[in-house]
Protein backbone atom coordinates (compact mmCIF):
# COMPACT_ATOMS: atom_id res chain seq x y z
CA UNK A 1 0.00 0.00 0.00
CA UNK A 2 1.23 3.59 -0.83
CA UNK A 3 2.22 5.95 2.04
CA UNK A 4 1.11 9.58 1.77
CA UNK A 5 1.89 12.83 3.84
CA UNK A 6 -0.75 14.59 4.94
CA UNK A 7 0.08 18.27 5.41
CA UNK A 8 -2.42 20.47 7.15
CA UNK A 9 -1.70 24.57 7.62
CA UNK A 10 -3.67 26.72 9.66
CA UNK A 11 -3.68 30.41 8.45
CA UNK A 12 -2.98 33.42 11.47
CA UNK A 13 -6.15 35.11 9.71
CA UNK A 14 -8.08 31.93 10.93
CA UNK A 15 -6.03 31.62 14.20
CA UNK A 16 -8.85 34.14 16.02
CA UNK A 17 -11.63 31.41 14.73
CA UNK A 18 -11.96 27.48 16.00
CA UNK A 19 -9.04 26.09 15.86
CA UNK A 20 -9.75 22.83 16.72
CA UNK A 21 -12.66 22.77 14.64
CA UNK A 22 -11.26 24.11 11.05
CA UNK A 23 -8.00 21.75 11.75
CA UNK A 24 -10.25 18.79 12.58
CA UNK A 25 -12.73 19.51 9.47
CA UNK A 26 -9.46 19.75 7.35
CA UNK A 27 -7.93 17.01 9.09
CA UNK A 28 -11.46 14.59 8.43
CA UNK A 29 -11.27 15.33 4.66
CA UNK A 30 -7.89 15.08 4.12
CA UNK A 31 -7.83 11.25 5.93
CA UNK A 32 -11.12 10.42 3.85
CA UNK A 33 -8.99 11.35 0.82
CA UNK A 34 -6.69 9.15 1.65
CA UNK A 35 -8.42 5.78 2.36
CA UNK A 36 -10.28 6.89 -0.95
CA UNK A 37 -7.45 6.01 -2.42
CA UNK A 38 -6.06 3.27 -0.02
CA UNK A 39 -3.16 5.37 1.32
CA UNK A 40 -1.35 5.11 4.44
CA UNK A 41 -0.54 8.01 5.87
CA UNK A 42 1.70 10.61 8.11
CA UNK A 43 -0.60 13.63 9.66
CA UNK A 44 1.78 17.23 9.80
CA UNK A 45 -0.05 20.15 11.16
CA UNK A 46 0.89 23.43 12.14
CA UNK A 47 -0.53 27.39 12.34
CA UNK A 48 1.62 29.77 9.96
CA UNK A 49 1.47 32.32 7.50
CA UNK A 50 1.53 30.69 3.57
CA UNK A 51 4.75 33.44 3.28
CA UNK A 52 6.77 31.67 5.91
CA UNK A 53 9.70 29.58 4.73
CA UNK A 54 10.55 28.55 8.05
CA UNK A 55 8.18 25.96 8.91
CA UNK A 56 9.02 23.01 11.62
CA UNK A 57 6.21 20.93 10.05
CA UNK A 58 6.99 21.32 6.32
CA UNK A 59 10.09 21.11 6.33
CA UNK A 60 10.34 17.82 8.25
CA UNK A 61 7.83 16.54 6.17
CA UNK A 62 10.56 18.09 2.92
CA UNK A 63 13.42 16.03 4.66
CA UNK A 64 11.26 12.74 4.77
CA UNK A 65 10.50 12.91 1.02
CA UNK A 66 11.82 9.74 0.26
CA UNK A 67 9.26 8.16 2.20
CA UNK A 68 6.66 9.28 0.58
CA UNK A 69 4.18 8.46 -2.98
CA UNK A 70 1.86 11.34 -1.91
CA UNK A 71 1.38 14.56 -0.84
CA UNK A 72 -1.99 15.20 0.78
CA UNK A 73 -3.31 18.98 1.10
CA UNK A 74 -6.56 20.99 1.35
CA UNK A 75 -5.05 23.01 -1.74
CA UNK A 76 -2.16 24.17 -3.04
CA UNK A 77 -1.89 27.68 -1.27
CA UNK A 78 -1.46 25.31 2.15
CA UNK A 79 1.81 24.37 0.93
CA UNK A 80 3.01 28.09 0.32
CA UNK A 81 2.23 31.48 -0.86
CA UNK A 82 5.45 32.25 -1.84
CA UNK A 83 6.33 32.06 -5.83
CA UNK A 84 10.14 31.26 -5.16
CA UNK A 85 9.36 28.81 -2.34
CA UNK A 86 6.84 27.12 -4.30
CA UNK A 87 8.88 26.41 -7.21
CA UNK A 88 11.27 25.52 -5.02
CA UNK A 89 8.86 22.72 -3.26
CA UNK A 90 7.65 21.44 -6.58
CA UNK A 91 11.35 20.54 -7.92
CA UNK A 92 11.65 18.79 -4.79
CA UNK A 93 8.41 16.62 -5.88
CA UNK A 94 9.46 16.26 -9.03
CA UNK A 95 12.79 14.54 -7.73
CA UNK A 96 10.69 12.19 -5.59
CA UNK A 97 7.86 11.26 -7.98
CA UNK A 98 5.64 12.79 -5.65
CA UNK A 99 1.75 13.25 -6.63
CA UNK A 100 -0.39 15.76 -5.22
CA UNK A 101 -4.17 15.43 -3.82
CA UNK A 102 -6.68 17.39 -3.10
CA UNK A 103 -10.44 17.47 -2.36
CA UNK A 104 -10.70 19.11 -5.93
CA UNK A 105 -8.49 16.54 -7.62
CA UNK A 106 -4.85 15.15 -8.59
CA UNK A 107 -1.68 16.83 -9.54
CA UNK A 108 0.43 14.65 -11.15
CA UNK A 109 3.64 17.14 -11.75
CA UNK A 110 5.28 14.48 -14.02
CA UNK A 111 2.86 15.85 -16.89
CA UNK A 112 3.78 19.36 -18.22
CA UNK A 113 0.24 20.74 -17.91
CA UNK A 114 0.04 19.78 -14.52
CA UNK A 115 3.50 21.83 -13.62
CA UNK A 116 2.18 24.12 -14.98
CA UNK A 117 -0.79 24.48 -13.15
CA UNK A 118 0.84 24.04 -10.10
CA UNK A 119 2.89 27.22 -10.85
CA UNK A 120 -0.33 28.83 -12.26
CA UNK A 121 -2.16 28.15 -8.61
CA UNK A 122 0.91 29.41 -6.79
CA UNK A 123 1.12 32.37 -8.31
CA UNK A 124 -2.59 33.21 -7.86
CA UNK A 125 -2.18 32.26 -4.42
CA UNK A 126 1.00 34.59 -4.10
CA UNK A 127 -1.32 37.37 -5.74
CA UNK A 128 -4.93 36.50 -3.52
CA UNK A 129 -2.38 36.64 -0.25
CA UNK A 130 -1.35 40.06 -1.64
CA UNK A 131 -4.75 41.31 -2.02
CA UNK A 132 -5.61 40.00 1.51
CA UNK A 133 -2.90 42.04 3.01
CA UNK A 134 -4.05 45.15 1.50
CA UNK A 135 -7.75 44.28 2.20
CA UNK A 136 -6.63 43.73 5.95
CA UNK A 137 -4.33 46.27 6.56
CA UNK A 138 -6.79 49.37 4.76
CA UNK A 139 -9.04 47.91 7.32
CA UNK A 140 -7.23 48.24 9.89
CA UNK A 141 -5.93 52.12 9.41
CA UNK A 142 -9.80 52.35 8.90
CA UNK A 143 -10.29 50.93 12.42
CA UNK A 144 -7.52 53.07 13.99
CA UNK A 145 -8.92 56.18 12.65
CA UNK A 146 -11.61 55.78 15.03
CA UNK A 147 -9.35 55.16 17.89
CA UNK A 148 -9.69 51.41 18.15
CA UNK A 149 -6.86 49.51 18.91
CA UNK A 150 -6.43 46.95 15.71
CA UNK A 151 -1.94 46.94 16.00
CA UNK A 152 -2.16 43.55 17.67
CA UNK A 153 -4.32 40.41 19.51
CA UNK A 154 -2.67 42.15 22.85
CA UNK A 155 -3.11 45.38 24.47
CA UNK A 156 0.18 47.04 25.45
CA UNK A 157 1.22 46.46 29.19
CA UNK A 158 -1.22 49.07 31.50
CA UNK A 159 -4.16 48.79 29.00
CA UNK A 160 -7.21 46.16 28.44
CA UNK A 161 -9.52 46.26 25.15
CA UNK A 162 -12.51 46.36 25.66
CA UNK A 163 -15.63 45.45 23.83
CA UNK A 164 -14.86 47.77 21.14
CA UNK A 165 -11.70 47.45 21.15
CA UNK A 166 -10.82 50.63 23.07
CA UNK A 167 -7.83 50.37 25.03
CA UNK A 168 -8.79 51.02 29.22
CA UNK A 169 -6.43 51.01 31.74
CA UNK A 170 -5.41 48.86 33.92
CA UNK A 171 -4.00 50.51 37.01
CA UNK A 172 -1.80 47.48 38.50
CA UNK A 173 0.14 47.46 34.87
CA UNK A 174 -0.26 51.38 35.28
CA UNK A 175 1.53 51.62 38.21
CA UNK A 176 4.62 50.32 36.50
CA UNK A 177 4.27 52.73 33.33
CA UNK A 178 4.27 55.65 35.64
CA UNK A 179 7.22 54.60 37.64
CA UNK A 180 9.20 54.45 34.52
CA UNK A 181 8.36 57.62 33.00
CA UNK A 182 8.80 59.54 36.06
CA UNK A 183 12.06 57.67 36.67
CA UNK A 184 13.41 58.66 33.48
CA UNK A 185 12.25 62.15 34.02
CA UNK A 186 14.56 62.33 37.13
CA UNK A 187 17.30 60.60 34.32
CA UNK A 188 17.44 57.34 35.91
CA UNK A 189 19.12 54.35 33.04
CA UNK A 190 16.92 51.72 31.75
CA UNK A 191 19.25 49.26 33.88
CA UNK A 192 18.79 51.01 36.93
CA UNK A 193 14.34 51.38 36.47
CA UNK A 194 14.54 47.70 35.59
CA UNK A 195 16.64 46.61 38.77
CA UNK A 196 14.07 48.75 40.37
CA UNK A 197 11.22 47.13 39.15
CA UNK A 198 13.00 43.66 39.80
CA UNK A 199 13.14 44.89 43.04
CA UNK A 200 9.62 45.76 43.60
CA UNK A 201 8.19 42.62 42.51
CA UNK A 202 7.11 44.45 39.53
CA UNK A 203 6.66 42.06 36.40
CA UNK A 204 4.84 41.69 32.86
CA UNK A 205 1.18 40.08 32.35
CA UNK A 206 3.41 37.06 32.21
CA UNK A 207 5.02 37.37 35.16
CA UNK A 208 8.07 37.41 33.41
CA UNK A 209 11.16 40.31 34.50
CA UNK A 210 10.99 43.52 32.77
CA UNK A 211 13.85 44.01 31.55
CA UNK A 212 15.70 47.27 29.84
CA UNK A 213 14.57 46.22 26.30
CA UNK A 214 10.59 46.25 27.60
CA UNK A 215 11.62 49.85 29.12
CA UNK A 216 13.25 51.26 25.97
CA UNK A 217 9.80 50.51 24.07
CA UNK A 218 8.12 51.56 26.59
CA UNK A 219 9.16 54.84 26.83
CA UNK A 220 9.26 54.99 23.09
CA UNK A 221 5.03 54.08 23.09
CA UNK A 222 2.83 56.75 22.04
CA UNK A 223 0.01 54.54 23.23
CA UNK A 224 0.60 56.04 26.73
CA UNK A 225 -0.56 59.31 26.19
CA UNK A 226 -3.28 58.10 24.42
CA UNK A 227 -2.71 57.68 21.02
CA UNK A 228 -3.42 54.87 18.62
CA UNK A 229 -0.98 55.03 15.48
CA UNK A 230 -1.17 52.19 12.70
CA UNK A 231 0.47 52.57 9.49
CA UNK A 232 0.89 50.07 6.17
CA UNK A 233 3.85 49.72 4.52
CA UNK A 234 4.94 48.23 0.99
CA UNK A 235 8.54 46.77 0.18
CA UNK A 236 9.02 48.35 3.79
CA UNK A 237 8.11 51.59 3.37
CA UNK A 238 5.27 53.39 4.87
CA UNK A 239 2.76 54.15 2.24
CA UNK A 240 0.03 55.03 4.80
CA UNK A 241 -0.42 56.44 8.42
CA UNK A 242 -2.88 56.97 10.96
CA UNK A 243 -1.94 58.81 14.18
CA UNK A 244 -4.88 59.45 16.89
CA UNK A 245 -4.45 61.68 20.03
CA UNK A 246 -6.65 61.41 22.75
CA UNK A 247 -8.40 57.75 21.30
CA UNK A 248 -7.91 56.75 24.97
CA UNK A 249 -7.35 57.70 28.34
CA UNK A 250 -3.78 58.35 28.98
CA UNK A 251 -1.55 56.64 31.84
CA UNK A 252 0.93 59.54 30.79
CA UNK A 253 0.37 63.31 30.26
CA UNK A 254 1.52 64.32 26.74
CA UNK A 255 4.18 66.66 28.43
CA UNK A 256 5.68 63.97 30.48
CA UNK A 257 6.03 61.77 27.16
CA UNK A 258 7.72 64.88 25.09
CA UNK A 259 10.32 65.40 27.81
CA UNK A 260 11.31 61.91 28.24
CA UNK A 261 12.15 61.77 24.43
CA UNK A 262 14.18 65.02 24.74
CA UNK A 263 16.30 62.71 27.43
CA UNK A 264 16.02 60.24 25.04
CA UNK A 265 17.84 62.37 22.33
CA UNK A 266 19.85 63.96 24.13
CA UNK A 267 21.10 60.16 26.05
CA UNK A 268 22.58 59.58 21.79
CA UNK A 269 24.84 62.97 22.55
CA UNK A 270 26.27 62.31 25.98
CA UNK A 271 25.41 60.40 28.97
CA UNK A 272 22.74 61.90 30.62
CA UNK A 273 21.21 59.03 32.75
CA UNK A 274 22.71 57.76 35.94
CA UNK A 275 23.98 54.43 35.52
CA UNK A 276 24.58 53.82 38.69
CA UNK A 277 23.83 54.79 42.05
CA UNK A 278 25.30 58.05 42.68
CA UNK A 279 27.68 58.44 45.71
CA UNK A 280 28.71 61.87 44.67
CA UNK A 281 27.00 64.94 44.06
CA UNK A 282 28.53 65.80 40.81
CA UNK A 283 28.73 62.18 39.66
CA UNK A 284 28.12 62.19 35.65
CA UNK A 285 27.88 65.64 35.18
CA UNK A 286 31.46 66.82 34.56
CA UNK A 287 32.97 67.25 31.28
CA UNK A 288 36.39 68.16 30.38
CA UNK A 289 36.15 71.57 28.81
CA UNK A 290 39.09 71.02 26.52
CA UNK A 291 38.09 67.87 24.83
CA UNK A 292 34.32 67.85 25.82
CA UNK A 293 34.68 63.75 26.99
CA UNK A 294 33.00 63.06 30.25
CA UNK A 295 35.79 63.28 33.53
CA UNK A 296 35.40 60.81 35.84
CA UNK A 297 35.87 60.68 39.85
CA UNK A 298 38.28 58.45 41.50
CA UNK A 299 39.78 57.85 45.30
CA UNK A 300 43.46 58.05 46.09
CA UNK A 301 45.05 56.10 48.73
CA UNK A 302 44.30 58.40 51.59
CA UNK A 303 40.43 58.17 50.66
CA UNK A 304 40.46 61.96 49.09
CA UNK A 305 38.23 62.44 45.96
CA UNK A 306 40.52 63.46 42.91
CA UNK A 307 38.83 64.49 39.08
CA UNK A 308 40.83 62.03 37.11
CA UNK A 309 43.39 63.49 34.34
CA UNK A 310 41.87 63.92 30.91
CA UNK A 311 43.77 60.87 28.60
CA UNK A 312 41.17 61.05 25.43
CA UNK A 313 42.24 61.66 21.91
CA UNK A 314 42.03 64.47 19.68
CA UNK A 315 42.86 64.59 16.20
CA UNK A 316 45.94 61.69 17.12
CA UNK A 317 46.74 63.96 19.91
CA UNK A 318 45.83 63.07 23.83
CA UNK A 319 44.26 65.81 25.91
CA UNK A 320 46.32 65.58 28.97
CA UNK A 321 44.03 68.53 31.48
CA UNK A 322 45.30 67.82 34.66
CA UNK A 323 43.63 66.01 37.40
CA UNK A 324 42.86 68.19 40.34
CA UNK A 325 40.64 67.79 43.94
CA UNK A 326 37.07 67.05 43.75
CA UNK A 327 35.82 68.62 47.10
CA UNK A 328 36.45 72.04 46.23
CA UNK A 329 35.17 71.78 42.70
CA UNK A 330 31.71 70.23 44.16
CA UNK A 331 31.61 73.32 46.99
CA UNK A 332 31.65 76.34 44.16
CA UNK A 333 28.88 74.00 41.52
CA UNK A 334 26.75 73.85 45.00
CA UNK A 335 27.48 77.55 45.91
CA UNK A 336 26.49 78.48 42.31
CA UNK A 337 23.43 76.36 42.79
CA UNK A 338 22.66 78.01 46.17
CA UNK A 339 22.85 81.31 44.00
CA UNK A 340 19.89 80.24 41.27
CA UNK A 341 17.85 80.73 45.44
CA UNK A 342 17.03 83.95 44.28
CA UNK A 343 16.19 82.84 40.96
CA UNK A 344 13.93 80.65 42.05
CA UNK A 345 12.21 82.99 44.68
CA UNK A 346 11.75 85.73 41.76
CA UNK A 347 10.35 83.24 39.58
CA UNK A 348 7.96 81.81 42.29
CA UNK A 349 6.26 85.23 43.28
CA UNK A 350 6.10 86.11 39.44
CA UNK A 351 4.04 83.09 38.85
CA UNK A 352 2.06 83.67 42.09
CA UNK A 353 1.11 87.60 40.92
CA UNK A 354 0.60 86.21 37.03
CA UNK A 355 3.40 87.84 35.89
CA UNK A 356 5.32 84.94 33.51
CA UNK A 357 6.46 87.47 30.47
CA UNK A 358 10.43 86.65 31.31
CA UNK A 359 9.30 83.16 30.87
CA UNK A 360 7.30 83.46 28.10
CA UNK A 361 9.44 85.19 26.35
CA UNK A 362 12.43 82.63 27.30
CA UNK A 363 10.05 80.03 25.94
CA UNK A 364 9.18 81.34 22.73
CA UNK A 365 13.08 82.16 21.98
CA UNK A 366 13.28 78.70 22.01
CA UNK A 367 10.85 77.93 19.89
CA UNK A 368 11.41 80.40 17.38
CA UNK A 369 15.39 78.42 17.26
CA UNK A 370 13.64 75.44 16.80
CA UNK A 371 11.72 76.56 13.79
CA UNK A 372 14.76 77.89 11.97
CA UNK A 373 16.26 74.22 12.42
CA UNK A 374 13.21 73.28 10.87
CA UNK A 375 13.53 75.33 7.65
CA UNK A 376 17.11 73.92 7.71
CA UNK A 377 16.49 70.33 7.93
CA UNK A 378 13.43 71.27 4.87
CA UNK A 379 16.55 72.69 2.65
CA UNK A 380 18.32 69.17 3.31
CA UNK A 381 15.38 67.21 2.19
CA UNK A 382 15.67 69.50 -1.00
CA UNK A 383 19.42 69.61 -1.38
CA UNK A 384 19.03 65.37 -1.16
CA UNK A 385 16.54 65.41 -3.93
CA UNK A 386 18.53 67.15 -6.33
CA UNK A 387 21.45 64.85 -5.36
CA UNK A 388 19.51 62.40 -6.29
CA UNK A 389 18.45 63.89 -9.34
CA UNK A 390 22.12 64.81 -10.31
CA UNK A 391 23.06 61.27 -9.30
CA UNK A 392 25.06 62.46 -7.06
CA UNK A 393 24.27 59.74 -4.35
CA UNK A 394 22.46 55.99 -5.16
CA UNK A 395 18.65 55.22 -4.14
CA UNK A 396 19.69 53.53 -0.94
CA UNK A 397 22.10 56.31 0.35
CA UNK A 398 19.03 59.07 -0.57
CA UNK A 399 16.09 56.97 1.14
CA UNK A 400 19.07 56.45 4.33
CA UNK A 401 19.83 60.04 4.50
CA UNK A 402 15.94 61.10 3.94
CA UNK A 403 14.68 58.63 6.56
CA UNK A 404 17.83 60.30 9.31
CA UNK A 405 16.74 63.94 8.33
CA UNK A 406 12.71 62.67 9.04
CA UNK A 407 13.84 61.31 12.10
CA UNK A 408 15.70 64.98 13.43
CA UNK A 409 12.60 67.29 11.89
CA UNK A 410 10.23 64.60 14.30
CA UNK A 411 12.33 65.28 17.09
CA UNK A 412 12.43 69.42 17.17
CA UNK A 413 8.59 69.41 15.97
CA UNK A 414 7.93 66.99 19.18
CA UNK A 415 10.45 69.91 21.23
CA UNK A 416 8.23 72.47 19.58
CA UNK A 417 4.86 70.72 21.15
CA UNK A 418 6.54 70.55 24.67
CA UNK A 419 7.24 74.26 24.29
CA UNK A 420 3.72 74.42 23.01
CA UNK A 421 2.33 73.12 26.02
CA UNK A 422 4.66 74.58 28.85
CA UNK A 423 3.55 77.90 27.18
CA UNK A 424 -0.03 76.65 27.40
CA UNK A 425 0.72 75.61 31.51
CA UNK A 426 1.78 79.21 32.15
CA UNK A 427 -1.68 80.26 32.64
CA UNK A 428 -2.25 77.40 34.75
CA UNK A 429 0.68 77.89 37.37
CA UNK A 430 -0.06 75.82 39.86
CA UNK A 431 2.22 72.44 39.14
CA UNK A 432 4.68 75.11 38.69
CA UNK A 433 4.54 76.89 41.50
CA UNK A 434 4.84 73.70 43.15
CA UNK A 435 7.65 72.65 41.13
CA UNK A 436 9.40 75.75 42.36
CA UNK A 437 8.31 75.25 45.89
CA UNK A 438 9.71 72.17 46.44
CA UNK A 439 13.31 73.32 44.57
CA UNK A 440 13.74 75.89 46.64
CA UNK A 441 12.79 73.33 49.89
CA UNK A 442 15.54 71.08 48.53
CA UNK A 443 17.92 74.03 48.30
CA UNK A 444 17.50 74.98 51.77
CA UNK A 445 18.87 71.86 52.99
CA UNK A 446 21.15 70.97 49.80
CA UNK A 447 24.35 70.21 51.95
CA UNK A 448 22.87 67.51 54.32
CA UNK A 449 21.09 65.45 51.14
CA UNK A 450 22.15 61.90 50.41
CA UNK A 451 24.68 62.76 47.31
CA UNK A 452 22.29 60.20 45.33
CA UNK A 453 19.18 62.77 45.51
CA UNK A 454 21.60 65.52 45.39
CA UNK A 455 22.81 64.37 42.37
CA UNK A 456 19.49 63.41 40.85
CA UNK A 457 18.40 67.17 41.87
CA UNK A 458 20.94 68.71 40.05
CA UNK A 459 20.21 66.56 37.05
CA UNK A 460 16.65 68.75 36.85
CA UNK A 461 18.32 71.56 36.01
CA UNK A 462 22.06 71.38 35.06
CA UNK A 463 22.90 69.95 31.65
CA UNK A 464 26.86 69.71 32.02
CA UNK A 465 29.70 70.70 34.29
CA UNK A 466 32.49 72.05 31.92
CA UNK A 467 35.82 71.74 34.14
CA UNK A 468 40.05 72.38 33.08
CA UNK A 469 42.57 72.84 35.46
CA UNK A 470 44.20 74.67 32.34
CA UNK A 471 47.73 72.74 33.11
CA UNK A 472 48.83 69.73 31.46
CA UNK A 473 49.99 66.32 33.43
CA UNK A 474 53.90 66.88 33.90
CA UNK A 475 56.10 66.10 35.95
CA UNK A 476 57.02 69.98 36.72
CA UNK A 477 56.53 70.57 40.69
CA UNK A 478 57.65 74.17 40.18
CA UNK A 479 55.45 75.45 37.71
CA UNK A 480 53.31 78.11 38.10
CA UNK A 481 49.41 76.61 39.12
CA UNK A 482 47.01 78.43 37.19
CA UNK A 483 43.24 79.36 37.96
CA UNK A 484 40.93 76.17 36.85
CA UNK A 485 38.08 77.17 34.82
CA UNK A 486 34.38 75.97 35.46
CA UNK A 487 31.33 76.57 33.57
CA UNK A 488 28.33 75.65 34.44
CA UNK A 489 25.55 74.59 31.53
CA UNK A 490 22.10 74.89 32.79
CA UNK A 491 19.05 73.16 31.12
Amino acid sequence: MALAAIYLRLSRNEEQLNIDEILGSHRNALIKLAKQNNLTYDVYQEISSGVNNVRPQLNLLLNKLDEYDYLLVMDIDRISRDNAYAEQIKTMLIAHDIKILTPHGAIDLAQESNEMLFSFQAMMANFEYKQIRKRLGRGRLAAAEQGRWVMSNKAPLGYKKDENQRLVIVEDEATIIRHIFQRTVQRVSANEIAKELDTYGWRSRSGKILTTSHISSIRKNVVYYGVVQACRRVNGRVVDEVFVENAHEPIVSKQTFLEVQKILEENKSGSYFNKKKANRRLQNLLYCYCCGRKRYIQTDGTDIDYIKSCSYKISNNTCKDRGHKYLPVEVYVLQKVKDKKADFEIALEKLKTHDTSEEENKLNSQKESLIRQIGKFDNRQKNLKVMRMDGEITKAEFLELSEENERQIKNVKQQIELINIQLENLNNTEEEQSRLARCIETLNKIDNIEPEVCNTFLKTFIKKIWFSTNSRVDHNTRREVPEVTIEIEWL
